[in-house]
């Protein structure tokens, strides 16, 4: 076996095949733009699938519209954007192409309506001038339903004035001309706009002018097939029997135009969409309508006037209890017979008469109405004629009850219609009332009221004449000029015044002022306080028994004076020296002799009887207290008295001795109590 190394060969260079070299060249670094790729085309599918559909509405004219900024809006929200404008192929409308949001676009189904908002001034006003600064925009409006969607739509030429879900009623006015009406008129009730009027357009089948009128809801629900409508525009003027006429709405109804309708009688059935009414030239033309009714709805009678009644006509109103329940129909003349059968021309008076107006029930018929005025017949109704009008010249027909009335029934035997019971007429004669005034206007005594108004005249003037009313001007003229100097001199003063800053002086003045007067007030409340204790000082002093007192101070005087003057009080001194003599003596002889058991024994009895006296002592201090304060009051006593009197005097002297005696006592207690054995051995 050999040791040698192999020899070294250069390695061969590795071979990879186009899988493997496939396979190593995918790296990490190409995951990034994938991810780049992928988030791109998702971004741009979302924004593909929210820029929302594509819509297009046509107009007759593009004003105002600039694709890329005009927005659409719906309730004020912009919901999307214009994209593109273009023309139909006619070149007669525009076609405007509008990105709508996606979230929105199911709900836009072929109800849905768009309009182009710009300024706009019309009879109601000038209206969306925000629109000069922000631009024109589309306003659509569609339902809260999603439906099927749709993708052409006809643009109206003007905003609707009602929406589409807005609750209420359409219907359709027919009228002979619209003029005085426009776009927009309300719809009045009583005064009250419950709708508004538009679409006004001409009849493609006859002259008639349609227009749409919308009736809100609850409102509609007044709205019947016996509602009637008439024409409120404008103003009415007219002069005729009845009196001068003058007839107006309001302002708004002056400018717009007006329509206004009510339901005069009941028995009138709901009305469906579109149900045409014909609007009447004024309101009475409108409320003579309803006696246009079916001939079996009516209750035709009549009744017989005597005289010959000038300003009764066709047409006139027949009233019951202040209501106009129909009309005259017709007048004629009928012959009969007086009671001496001579023959006589009657007045005949045909009425119609409507049973809803009676107050039956709307079912009720004519017959049913004859039965209810046979009743009231019997209760005393009657048929008059009474006067009407401003100058009371036309008249009309009354149903009214006359108490008392002699009995009567409706006729009806021999009479082509029921004839009714009839009394005299209410008349007011316009003549005979104006020569009453007349008459009255001549009774007045005119010509004593001329000549006390003549010698009022002849007053004025005379007094005007005088010198004293000529030298008025002059002193008035004078009064002015001294009142303008008054006023210059103020306004000088009251310069000089604020120059001088004399209010700020006055207002610190009237500071200090009430600064004193609060001061004068806290102490006139201590006041009462004081005065009460003076008061009640007072009554002290005066329950003071100053008579016991003197007597008392008296006898301890007299007392200290005996004490003093006697015999015992003189030799004390003496016998105290005496004393100390003898105990210096003995004390002595003691010294002398060998007697120190004996003073011991001495010495304690001394020590105890000292003991005894310091005791004695401790009470001369209460008692000299005792005495200087019935000296004090003494004192205060005896002050009361004259300061020149002999009792003054020797009480002062008493006073005197008896605080020198009573200082000499507290002299020795002090000097016992300090050292109780010099009592016995001296100091």
């Amino acid at each position: 076996m050999s040791d040698t190394p192999e020899p070294l060969r250069p390695a061969s260079p590795v071979r990879k095949t186009a899988a493997r070299a496939a396979r190593a060249g995918v790296n990490v670094i190409w995951i990034v733009p994938i991810l780049a790729l992928v988030v791109t085309l998702a971004i741009a599918w979302t924004s593909f699938r929210d820029r929302g559909s594509l819509i297009e509405v046509e107009f007759a004219d593009a004003t105002g519209i600039t694709p890329g900024e005009t927005t659409l809006r719906f309730r004020e929200i912009t919901v999307g954007r214009v994209e593109s404008v273009r023309f139909t192929a006619d070149l007669t409308r525009v076609v405007v192409g509008l990105r709508v949001d996606q979230d929105l676009a199911s709900y836009i189904d072929a109800d849905a309506s768009f309009w182009i908002v710009r300024p706009q001034v019309t009879a109601q006003g000038v209206t969306r001038l925000d629109t000069v600064l922000t631009g024109a925009f589309i306003e659509g409006y569609w339902d809260s339903e999603v439906g099927e969607p749709a993708e052409r739509f006809v643009g109206l030429d003007r905003p609707p004035l009602v929406r589409s879900d807005q609750p209420g009623t359409w219907i359709t006015l027919a009228m002979e001309s619209a003029e005085g009406l426009t776009e927009g008129a309300p719809i009045l009730f009583r005064g009250v706009a419950v709708g508004r009027m538009e679409n006004v357009r001409l009849d493609d089948a006859s002259d008639r002018v349609l227009a749409d009128a919308f009736i809100e809801a609850p409102h509609d629900g007044r709205l019947t097939t016996a509602s009637v409508f008439w024409d409120t525009s404008g103003f009415r003027i007219s002069l005729g029997a009845q009196g001068l006429s003058f007839g107006v709405n309001s302002l708004s109804s002056i400018l717009q135009g007006g329509i206004a309708f009510d339901t005069v009688v009941s028995g009138g059935r709901p009305v469906e969409r579109s149900h045409v009414f014909t609007v009447q030239p004024d309101e009475d033309t409108a409320r003579n309508l309803v006696f246009a009714e079916e001939e079996s709805t009516r209750l035709r009678v009549a009744m017989v006037i005597d005289d010959s009644l000038r300003g009764l006509a066709r047409g006139a109103d027949v009233q019951f209890q202040g209501l106009r329940v129909g009309q005259v129909t017709d007048l004629s003349v009928t012959m009969s017979e007086d009671e001496t059968g001579r023959p006589q021309v009657r007045q005949l008076v045909q009425l119609s008469i409507l049973p809803s107006r009676l107050g039956l029930p709307e079912e009720s018929t004519a017959e049913d109405a004859l039965a209810f005025l046979a009743a009231a017949v019997e209760d005393g109704l009657r048929a008059r004629v009474a006067s009407s009008g401003f100058f009371g010249t036309s008249l009309m027909v009354e149903l009214v009850d006359i108490p008392g009335a002699a009995p009567a029934a409706i006729v009806t035997e021999g009479q082509p219609v029921p004839l009714l019971p009839s009394v005299e007429g209410d008349l007011d004669d316009f003549s005979a009332s104006a020569q009453g005034f007349l008459d009255r206007l001549g009774s007045l005594p005119i010509e004593d009221l001329l000549n006390s108004a003549r010698d009022m005249l002849d007053s004025i003037t005379s007094i005007a004449a005088s010198q004293d009313t000529r030298a008025l001007p002059g002193a008035l003229r004078a009064a002015i000029e001294d009142g303008r100097l008054a006023l210059a001199d103020i306004s000088a003063i009251t310069a000089e015044l604020r120059e001088s800053n004399s209010g700020e002086t006055l207002a610190q003045v009237l500071e200090e002022a009430s600064a004193a007067f609060q001061a004068v007030t806290d102490a006139a409340a201590d006041v009462p306080e004081m005065v009460e204790r003076i008061e009640a000082a007072a009554a002290a002093v005066e329950e003071f028994g100053f008579a016991a007192v003197s007597t008392q101070v008296e006898g301890i005087l007299a007392d200290l004076r005996a004490m003093l003057g006697s015999e015992d009080a003189e030799q004390l001194p003496r016998n105290l020296s005496n004393t100390l003599e003898a105990a210096t003596g003995l004390l002595n002889d003691l010294r002398d002799g060998d007697a120190a058991g004996n003073l011991n024994n001495a010495l304690s009895s001394a020590s105890s009887a000292a003991d005894q006296i310091a005791a004695s002592v401790q009470q001369l201090p209460a008692l000299i207290q005792r005495l200087q304060a019935t000296a004090a009051r003494a004192d205060g006593v005896l002050s009361s008295y004259g300061t020149r009197s002999a009792f003054n005097n020797e009480a002062v002297a008493a006073l005197r001795e008896l605080r020198r005696a009573t200082e000499a006592f507290g002299s020795l207690a002090r000097l016992i109590e300090r050292n109780p054995r010099a009592f016995i051995l001296g100091r």
